[in-house]
């Protein structure tokens, strides 16, 4: 557990989840959903479809599959940071993803859970991070640079939002050198 303070003064826990986190994840991913959030996740969940997933993500962090810090203040999820370890030959490799709620963005959240994630990445072997970022989300852009990624290509309609395609921009972040 790390206390954090963002921009605007206030203070957050950024931890690992637990079980006990469900129904204030299932309100921060739902509320992104519903927001229509530049995120790969497009439908409400149910408390039943969160639980399975935190208990997923609680078990992959066991097994040193993933690395999941979510961000809290007065026991509300805000913002859940991740990455998703590959296997085999490409077990140096992990998909990130990062969200914010919108009325806690803009105050360095995204920023410091992400630096934390990465910190326990390296940790545990990690060698390059790789994350999608859609073509008109300019502040995610701005974050992941800021973190250090590059762009390493452009994907054409690798992203479908009702009938409309988006391009998705592929980015690294190499944690080795």
């Amino acid at each position: 557990m790390l206390k954090f303070v963002a921009k605007d003064g206030s203070e957050f826990i950024l931890r690992e989840p637990k079980i006990g986190d469900a129904e204030s994840c299932l309100d921060y991913i739902n509320e992104l959903v519903r927001e229509g959030a530049p995120i790969i996740i497009n439908k409400v969940s149910t408390l039943k479809e969160e639980k399975k997933w935190l208990r997923r993500q609680i078990e992959d962090i066991k097994k040193k599959l993933n690395v999941t810090l979510v961000a809290e203040k007065n026991g509300e999820i805000v913002s859940i940071c991740q990455l998703w370890r590959r296997a085999y030959r490409m077990s140096h490799v992990a998909d990130f993803g990062v969200g914010v709620k919108k009325k806690y963005r803009g105050i360095g959240i995204a920023e410091a859970i992400s630096r934390e994630v990465f910190k326990i990445a390296k940790e545990k072997g990690i060698e390059i991070v790789r994350s999608w970022v859609f073509e008109d989300n300019g502040p995610s852009m701005t974050l992941h640079r800021k973190l250090g990624f590059v762009q390493d290509a452009i994907l054409e309609d690798e992203i479908k939002d009702g009938r409309n395609y988006k391009d998705a921009f592929l980015m690294s972040l190499y944690l080795k050198k």
